[in-house]
């Protein structure tokens, strides 16, 4: 098997014709998204990247993502200063032997945290169907749910094959 790892190839399949599928490029991401159970969320604060290890969920159109965290830690302030976030998601604890079956997304969106008693409710019980452990932490008064607004999606497979994603508003 040849490895030709020197040039990545950059794929935005909202312009691509032949080469790939805005559907099949849409699958592959749900699967990822839906199927693994934690992402490591990068935000940023006195001019320094943080990155944090969250558990998530995301909603059927995948244009919003969610998780919980106490609202005193750094990731809850940061985000509170600056709400550009990005998630890195992956596969790669289930392809150990080869790095060209390792699949990833790295997401970037906008952060909030939730003050809405309609809006945390709707968003607590998407995250607890996926994550019915932290039903004590998620309900507890010293934590929140922050729910990030998808700009985009790059998904990486094959190691080298880089694909754009945008998801499109159904409303």
């Amino acid at each position: 098997m040849n490895h030709d790892y020197d040039e990545p190839m950059f794929i935005n399949v909202a312009t691509c014709r032949d080469a790939c599928s805005k559907e099949q490029t849409e699958a592959e991401i749900k699967e990822i998204i839906f199927n693994q159970p934690f992402a490591v969320l990068a935000t940023q604060g006195e001019g320094q990247p943080y990155t944090s290890l969250i558990s998530y969920a995301a909603s059927t159109d995948l244009q919003h993502l969610v998780f919980a965290t106490p609202v005193q830690t750094r990731k809850y302030s940061q985000i509170i200063k600056n709400k550009r976030v990005s998630l890195l998601i992956d596969n790669r604890s289930q392809q150990p032997e080869s790095i060209n079956l390792i699949r990833a997304i790295t997401v970037t969106g906008q952060a909030r945290p939730l003050e809405n008693e309609e809006e945390v409710e709707q968003w607590a019980r998407l995250l607890l169907n996926k994550h019915s452990y932290l039903a004590k932490f998620v309900n507890s008064n010293t934590s929140g749910l922050i729910l990030i607004k998808v700009v985009r999606y790059f998904y990486v497979r094959r190691f080298q094959e880089v694909y754009q994603w945008i998801p499109q508003s159904h409303s």
